[in-house]
């Protein structure tokens, strides 16, 4: 090999490391920062993955779910013994000889509610703010108000409360319409109250476990029916917050469980919002919830009634229709069969109540009924009740026909008869012992069917004797009974 070779090979070696060294010099860098952007997608993956719709959700609105503590008075007794005078038994032989002492006392009641405008307006459930003196708001940053009753009711359980606030944070209303069962849902609440000793609301989290429930309430004041149902704990303290969708929107008002030990057994129950925004709308408007007024009485077909009247047991059929009743004006009539309302399919009278249970007064309901073997659909617009005193007598009661909200007013079942709203003392209906919710049967020997009839049996006769009907019993009373 020559000389000038060797020089060619050694050259184009040097040249060879240089580009090498040079490479890897460029090349390095941009390794690993491709490394630790990797490495940070990764985390963000994380973190967007930790971040569920879920999260979003309860973080959005969680500052609008406050606690709201009322202060109440109630009515205490107390047997001036304790043994064995403070047993059911004693107490009731031994009360005219020793009374009873009865005073009032304060008591505090805990729930939630959510803040649904920014000027301060807040739902909650009836229940949580029943006989209060006082209302105090809790926010979650601990910032607090005194709060004031805009409108309660009592059959749906809700109420709508005003603080005196601008720029709060609230939560949107969604459409509990368009749930799915199954879907998941995310309950907030403030359980046990203060004794977590926090202002920030609990979240919980399950799904839609039925839609368009009833239960059948302990207390006939309430109506429980069209229901959403969710296995997301609620617990005591719960009552009145919001139930949201992942989207963030509340779907629902949190109103009770079943339970057999107190707490929460995965059967909770909430208020539907579509619902609760018929109400809110009334409430901002009068200030109090109007009657709704429909004037139908109606009961269920049954293989007897449908035999002697030749048609099907579809339907309930319509036994009576208040005078100028917005059933009236819609052309129902006695004898038609109701089969549908809006889109319900009406079999009995429990789909009837059902059907007509939450509506407010402006509702329209659309009717599909039978009439003979004619198919007429038609709409009744809801009308708002106007409650008299009733009619004065010269026996010192007051009386009222009988319609579908006095006998819902003093659960009656009769749809004949008059019923005593008032009762003056020491007048000879007082004498007589007739009692405010009375329904008068016959005055003598005649009977009584509405209040025109009562007047002429009044003006015909001296009055000897009324047979009444009382609770679902019949009483005969005399003068001194």
């Amino acid at each position: 090999m020559s000389k000038r070779h060797l020089i060619f090979i050694i050259v184009g070696a040097a040249i060879a490391f240089l580009s090498l060294q040079f490479y890897n010099r460029v090349h390095s860098q941009p390794l690993q920062d491709n490394n630790k952007i990797t490495l940070k997608k990764l985390n963000d993956e994380v973190s967007n993955q930790r971040a569920n719709a879920i999260v979003r959700a309860a973080h959005k609105v969680s500052p609008a779910v406050v606690s709201i503590t009322v202060i109440q008075t109630t009515t205490v007794s107390t047997a001036p013994f304790l043994s064995p005078f403070s047993d059911d038994f004693f107490r009731d032989f031994f009360r005219d000889f020793f009374p009873e002492y009865y005073y009032k006392k304060k008591i505090k009641n805990l729930g939630t509610g959510v803040i649904i405008s920014p000027d301060g307006y807040i739902l909650t459930n009836e229940h949580v703010i029943t006989n209060a003196q006082d209302i105090h708001i809790t926010l979650p940053d601990t910032r607090e108000f005194k709060g004031r009753i805009v409108a309660a009711d009592r059959i749906h359980d809700l109420a709508l409360i005003k603080i005196n606030g601008k720029d709060l944070p609230y939560a949107a209303l969604g459409n509990s319409d368009d749930l799915m069962i199954g879907e998941w849902v995310i309950a907030l609440g403030n359980p046990f109250g203060f004794l977590l000793e926090d202002t920030r609301p609990t979240v919980t989290v399950g799904v839609v476990s039925a839609l368009n429930r009833s239960i059948k309430s302990t207390n006939t004041e309430r109506i429980y029916k069209n229901m959403i149902q969710t296995d997301a704990a609620i617990n005591p303290g719960n009552s009145g917050g919001p139930l949201v969708n992942i989207l963030g929107q509340v779907i629902g008002i949190n109103t009770f469980i079943l339970t057999s030990g107190g707490g929460s057994e995965g059967i909770g129950f909430a208020r539907p919002i579509n619902v609760v925004k018929k109400f809110i709308a009334e409430a901002k408007k009068y200030q109090t919830i109007r009657i709704p007024w429909i004037g139908i009485w109606t009961q269920d077909i049954t293989p007897a009634i449908a035999r002697a009247m030749g048609i099907s047991t579809r339907g309930v059929l319509v036994s009576n229709v208040d005078p100028e009743s917005p059933a009236e004006n819609a052309g129902i009539k006695e004898g038609d069969r109701i089969i549908k309302v809006d889109d319900s399919n009406i079999n009995n009278v429990a789909n009837w109540r059902e059907a007509t249970s939450t509506i407010f007064v402006d509702d329209t309901l659309r009717i599909v009924l039978l009439r003979n073997n004619d198919t007429i659909k038609t709409k009744i617009i809801v009308s708002a009740y106007k409650e008299s005193p009733g009619l004065p007598t010269d026996l010192g009661i007051y009386i009222e026909d009988i319609n579908t909200q006095i006998a819902r007013k003093y659960n009656l079942t009769y749809s004949e008869g008059v019923v005593v709203t008032k009762v003056e003392k020491n007048g000879i209906g007082e004498k007589f012992g007739i009692l405010p919710g009375d329904i008068i049967l016959f005055v003598d020997n005649k009977r009584i069917r509405n209040k025109e009839d009562f007047k002429r049996a009044i003006k015909k006769t001296r009055v000897l004797s009324f047979i009444i009907n009382r609770g679902g019993f019949i009483i005969h009373l005399y003068p001194g009974y």
